[in-house]
């Protein structure tokens, strides 16, 4: 039997003496969404970064099976490399071939300019290229914070494509207050209070 891409057992996370998250149990396998749903401050981008490596519990165990690949809200890029420098950075820095026509014609699919800074990219454009990355990545567990905030609505289908041939081979979990995505899910986790 594979294992879970993620399982956590007694899952805490403590900031301070403020406790965001207490007590968590799940699992993920793939091929599954789960989101988590809730008000800003409720404990979503602080489990995405747990599940992601970038934060530590306080309590409790994260076993992994799969890669994460994170896409924060807003998603951060080095500013003065184009949209390409950019995803062959990513490329080099996972240890990856980099191949510029299949970087090119990943920004071509999101309908980014491959030359322009990234400085000069509008919020969407920043959050198409974080979705690029993630789809020449291609991570085993996909995690989005707010991926819908920003895009426009070619950009929301481009991004509902994009999920489901993800998970064809990938689990997804979407942190969002939208409750749109309910309809989607494999599984809903609804978060509340906290401070993150």
């Amino acid at each position: 039997m594979t294992p879970p891409l993620v399982k956590t057992e007694g899952l805490g996370k403590r900031f301070g003496q403020d406790w965001v998250l207490q007590n968590l149990n799940l699992s993920l396998e793939r091929g599954e969404l789960l989101v988590l749903l809730g008000p800003n401050g409720a404990g979503k981008t602080t489990l995405l970064k747990l599940f992601s490596g970038l934060l530590r519990p306080t309590a409790g165990t994260i076993t992994h099976s799969g890669t994460p690949g994170f896409v924060a809200n807003p998603p951060a890029f080095h500013r003065h490399f184009s949209g390409l420098e950019n995803l062959a950075y990513a490329l080099r820095l996972a240890g990856r071939p980099v191949d510029l026509a299949q970087v090119s014609d990943a920004l071509s699919q999101m309908g980014l300019p491959p030359a322009k800074a990234v400085m000069n990219y509008s919020s969407g454009m920043k959050k198409r290229l974080a979705l690029a990355r993630l789809s020449l990545l291609r991570p085993d567990l996909w995690l989005l914070d707010e991926p819908e905030a920003a895009l426009d609505t070619e950009g929301r289908k481009l991004l509902e494509g994009m999920l489901s041939e993800a998970r064809k081979f990938a689990g997804v979990v979407v942190a969002t207050h939208e409750r749109s995505w309910v309809g989607q899910a494999s599984r809903v986790l609804t978060l509340g209070g906290g401070a993150g």
